[in-house]
């Protein structure tokens, strides 16, 4: 690897990835929608959308060899502008590198893909099917993305295409669908259900995609943290407090109030199916073949999220109170200062 590219390089993949690269010597070139606010060190910033025309170009002229396409845009509804970006933009890149010569690409994608369904196996391989529902757009989109992989890698074998489906990532205060579940006030869950849950501690995730760009491993494979956990004690483990609804009631739509949901959104980052059905993903495949597993099991990684998380409350709760002690430092001044002015009798 001489020149990687790093698509949607301030997600936190990207930006690590990027990071780690560079260090190793690697030529990096970051490219995002979004401006770049602070320089990273040895990353060439390029603003641009993959789906732009001239990116095979782009390719080409900076001899690009190798991309990790962390663009997936993550959303629960539906929008034409974020499936543009996510499954067309996947297609156009992947167009782009057939025509540059690119050698490898590295995707994350996630074990959502397999669907929460009664008829899962509890631990499915990577060749299982998609079961389940997909009425959660980013459920969707990966499927959609690696649908089309699927036909793209028998049309490009010449391309190492390597899919990592990622268990529910936490740490690092990295947004994940799980990570928001948890972080809401009260917690819902399914009367009576209580599945077994898979989580991947951030560093484990970034451990994988670095290994899957500096080795030759084309591919899906699944990255989990063993052992999967049943919802409530992750719940419990992370600090959560937890209500239990019917699920009839859950499945029709019933406002649950500004008790569960902030801000008013009535919208739940894990759909209902996924806090009930199994869906854990068997992770033999990377252990025999990458010779890889978790540094962090399941329960340190549970352990780790709750530990930060209370950790930015609490630098959250100090840095609060040190402005209301400011303000209230500078209230009194002010008013020592005008009991001053009222004794000397002066008006400035």
């Amino acid at each position: 690897m001489k020149t990687l590219i790093v698509t949607g390089l301030f997600s936190p993949l990207g930006t690590e990835v990027a990071r780690w690269a560079a260090d190793a010597g690697v030529r990096v070139l970051g490219v995002d929608i979004k401006p770049m606010t602070r320089p990273i060190p040895g990353i060439e910033f390029i603003r641009a959308d993959i789906r732009n025309p001239l990116f095979p170009e782009l390719l080409k002229a900076e001899k690009v060899d190798t991309i990790f396409h962390s663009a997936f845009r993550w959303r629960v509804r539906r929008s034409e502008a974020i499936f543009e970006s996510n499954v067309m933009g996947t297609m156009k890149l992947m167009g782009a590198a057939a025509l540059a010569d690119v050698k490898k690409v590295v995707i994350p994608s996630s074990t959502f893909v397999y669907g929460a369904h009664p008829n899962n196996p509890y631990f499915m391989t990577e060749n299982n099917d998609f079961l389940g529902s997909s009425n959660v757009a980013y459920v969707r989109e990966l499927r959609d993305i690696e649908t089309f992989l699927n036909g793209f890698r028998r049309q490009h074998p010449e391309i190492a295409i390597t899919v990592l489906r990622f268990a529910n990532i936490l740490g690092r205060g990295y947004s994940s669908s799980l990570a928001r579940y948890l972080a809401l006030p009260v917690i819902p869950t399914l009367m009576g259900y209580d599945p077994l849950m898979q989580t991947l501690y951030f560093d484990d995730a970034l451990r994988a995609a670095i290994q899957a760009l500096a080795e030759e491993h084309p591919g899906v494979y699944n990255v989990a943290a063993s052992p999967p956990l049943p919802l409530m004690k992750i719940i419990r483990q992370a600090g959560g407090h937890s209500i239990s609804i019917l699920h009839p009631l859950a499945y029709t739509g019933q406002n649950l109030g500004s008790m569960v949901f902030r801000k008013g959104k009535n919208i739940l980052p894990i759909h209902w199916d996924y806090l009930r059905f199994p869906w854990t993903a068997a992770t033999d495949k990377i252990q025999e073949e990458w010779g890889f597993t978790p540094e962090y099991d399941a329960e340190t990684t549970i352990a780790l999220f709750a530990e930060e998380r209370q950790a930015r409350r609490t630098g959250y709760s100090v840095q609060k109170a040190a402005k209301t002690l400011s303000g209230a430092a500078i209230s009194a001044a002010n008013q020592g200062v005008r009991q001053a002015q009222a004794i000397l009798g002066r008006d400035d």
